[in-house]
């Protein structure tokens, strides 16, 4: 009896201990769980927004004549480092001082431009009148970093364990359109990039070709021998300002008037700039010119230099001299660019190359994507991530009872979202209204119509026109104009889509995509507008001009929409992104009511010329309706084309706001 009694109170009191062993061993290998999920999501999730993109082709620069960046440079020239960091996220990053030191440590070396590069962060510094926002971006292992120059908002998205090719050329798509000037920074440092990959990537203007860690000359020649007209820029990237071999010793020389952002970026994509590095506490020489006369480049220093060298395509040497203070080279016919090192006691200068082109070269957009590639491999990255956390799940499967309260939790949260999303669309066009549009417009974020497409009497499709956004492109907030065709008829379908960024504030566009499939043709066309510069870039092409306040063939649509029209009027417009194609003329011609499948509407109807081949132009028939108030909404087109008559009727439609 006293055996058995001894037993059970040992038993009670092994009981705790295993109950406790258990729950701590329970709770590690939730941790352990919890541990693995993160890591798995961290390493395929941000993969389901990859596309995959056609990669621009190698294609060395090519053309009748020479072009040199530094042709038409004035005399001021503004010392600037775009790369340094201060004391950030609370000291986990590396540097060491505050951003007023770092600052007052360039202040009193000279410099003109100071740009404070926190990873991931826009530092501002008070009483800096020539403030221009820069950060660095990237947290991955690789040290894939990019350098944000212009920047209005910070960019969160990165891979921080590995990079696709595919990948890097995503994330250099979303830095493009938060930035004035996207940089790849250090490209050696752990082999962030290694010069086959860069040679292949698009979407970036400037290349870090020097900082206090090492030369990334090999790959600026790669990307320049694969035809991407890059320019170079060079940084201390100083986390220490204490440190003499981290500041002063490299630095860009820019040929811009003043100090101030707008003239220095303007420069920074003209190429009108040189990189210096030099000794601490050395006086580095200076570039005096680059002249050009037919095939002869000339480039002269404003002091004797040790050696200079003349660099081409995959970087061969191809000439050079001693114990000079110039250069002379003949471009032969098998060199595409050429560009010069010059080194002396005081320092090397890394100088912007000549490039065979017959105008100012552009840098490759980003490429186009494949749609049926993309959609596969991020499909196959959700469901590997999908087996990947049914595996790891506690429990793998719920229970019934824990399957239906996840069931109701994710009814909740569908209500939840679909509340947040009307929320949405009410709340961002006033927001917008209120702090980026001067004025009122007749359209807003979330307006989407519908349209019948008939050729004849025949319906052979739909239409459809819509405004999201708000969004950002080069650091101007932008609505999305969209335009899309759909329909045909049998061995001959059309799906055309126009899409254009439109500065509401300003009332122009900054982008303009076609993508443009008729029967077995198939076009796809890429604008971009930089109207302080007066020139488009067309993907694949010469820059050309364009127009101050340049319009495309979607904007114009809801440009005519903003318009008080009046008939018997006869309003010009020299705003089309074509300086030969204007003035666009619009007609008002006169007031019918008219009844389509979307209802009955009071219409003032206008008759459009663009001096263009198309349904507008001068020769062709075509008229709009646009109701007869203040929204001015599309109700109905129609065009008589050599082959027949093609129109467009507004029917009901679910996602109309207004």
């Amino acid at each position: 009896m006293i055996a058995n009694d001894t037993l059970s109170h040992d038993d009670a009191a092994r009981r705790p201990r295993t109950k406790a062993r258990r729950t701590i061993g329970s709770v590690g290998t939730t941790m352990l769980r919890l541990f693995a999920i993160v890591v798995m999501s961290v390493l395929l999730l941000p993969y389901v927004v990859v596309p995959v993109y056609m990669f621009h082709a190698h294609a060395p620069f090519s053309g009748p004549t020479l072009f040199n960046p530094y042709a038409d440079i004035g005399k001021q020239w503004q010392r600037a480092n775009f790369h340094a960091h201060s004391r950030a996220w609370g000291g986990l990053t590396s540097g060491k001082q505050s951003a007023d030191s770092v600052r007052s440590a360039y202040v009193s070396r000279g410099y003109d431009v100071i740009g404070l590069s926190n990873y991931h962060q826009i530092t501002r510094v008070a009483g800096d009148p020539t403030f221009l926002p820069v950060y660095e971006h990237g947290f991955s292992i690789r040290k894939t970093h990019q350098l944000i120059i212009g920047a209005t908002h910070v960019t969160a998205l990165d891979f921080p364990l590995w990079q696709t090719t595919q990948a890097k050329q995503y994330l250099l798509a979303q830095l493009r359109d938060s930035s004035a000037l996207t940089a790849i920074a250090h490209p050696y440092l752990r082999t962030g990039y290694d010069t086959t990959q860069i040679a292949a990537l698009s979407g970036f203007d400037l290349l870090e070709v020097r900082s206090h860690w090492n030369d990334a000359s090999h790959w600026w020649d790669a990307v320049l021998s694969a035809g991407n007209p890059v320019w170079a820029i060079g940084n201390d990237d100083v986390h220490d300002v204490r440190n003499p071999k981290e500041i002063g010793v490299v630095w860009t020389m820019v040929n811009a008037p003043t100090r101030q952002a707008s003239d220095i970026l303007a420069a920074l994509r003209r190429g009108q700039m040189y990189v210096v590095a030099a000794p601490p506490g050395a006086t580095p020489p200076q570039l005096r010119d680059v002249s050009l006369h037919g095939d002869t480049i000339t480039t002269r220093f404003d002091q004797r230099m040790q050696h200079i060298e003349v660099v081409t395509d995959a970087s061969v040497v191809r000439s050079r001299t001693t114990d000079t203070d110039s250069i002379t080279y003949v471009m032969r016919d098998a060199d595409h660019y050429a560009r010069v090192v010059a080194t002396s006691a005081g320092g090397t200068l890394y100088i912007n190359p000549v490039i065979r082109s017959s105008s100012a070269p552009a840098v490759w957009a980003v490429p186009p994507v494949r749609p049926l590639a993309s959609i596969v491999t991020r499909l196959s990255a959700l469901l590997i991530w999908l087996c990947a956390m049914f595996v790891l799940m506690p429990g793998r499967l719920a229970s019934r009872a824990r399957s239906r309260r996840s069931a109701r939790l994710r009814s909740a949260r569908r209500a939840a979202g679909r509340v947040a999303a009307t929320l949405l669309v009410c709340a961002v066009p006033g927001v917008l209204s209120a702090q980026s549009i001067a004025r009122r417009l007749p359209f807003r974020i979330g307006d989407y119509a519908e349209y019948d497409l008939k050729f004849g009497l025949i319906q052979v499709g739909s239409g459809s026109l819509s405004v999201t956004g708000p969004d950002t492109l080069r650091g101007r907030e932008v609505l999305r104009l969209r335009y899309e065709i759909n329909g045909g008829i049998p061995f001959f379908r059309v799906h055309d889509v126009m899409e254009s960024w439109f500065d509401a504030r300003n009332m122009l566009s900054l982008r303009f995509t076609q993508d443009l499939n008729e029967g077995p043709k198939h076009y796809n066309r890429h604008f971009d507008f930089f109207p302080d510069e007066l020139i488009v870039l067309e993907r694949g092409q010469d820059r050309a001009p364009t127009v101050a306040t340049p319009l495309d063939d979607a904007a114009f649509i809801f440009f005519v929409r903003s318009l008080t029209l009046q008939v018997g009027q006869t309003l010009s417009f020299s705003r089309y992104f074509k300086p030969d194609a204007n003035p666009v003329t619009i007609q008002v011609l006169r007031k019918e009511t008219i009844t389509v499948p979307g209802g009955t509407f009071n219409t003032i109807v206008v008759k459009p010329i663009i001096r263009t081949a198309g349904i507008f132009s001068e020769g062709g028939q075509a008229e709009l309706w646009f109701s007869d108030d203040s929204a001015h909404t599309l109700i109905q087109m129609k065009a008589r084309l050599s082959f027949g008559s093609l129109s467009l009727y507004l029917r009901p439609s679910k996602g109309r706001t207004r």
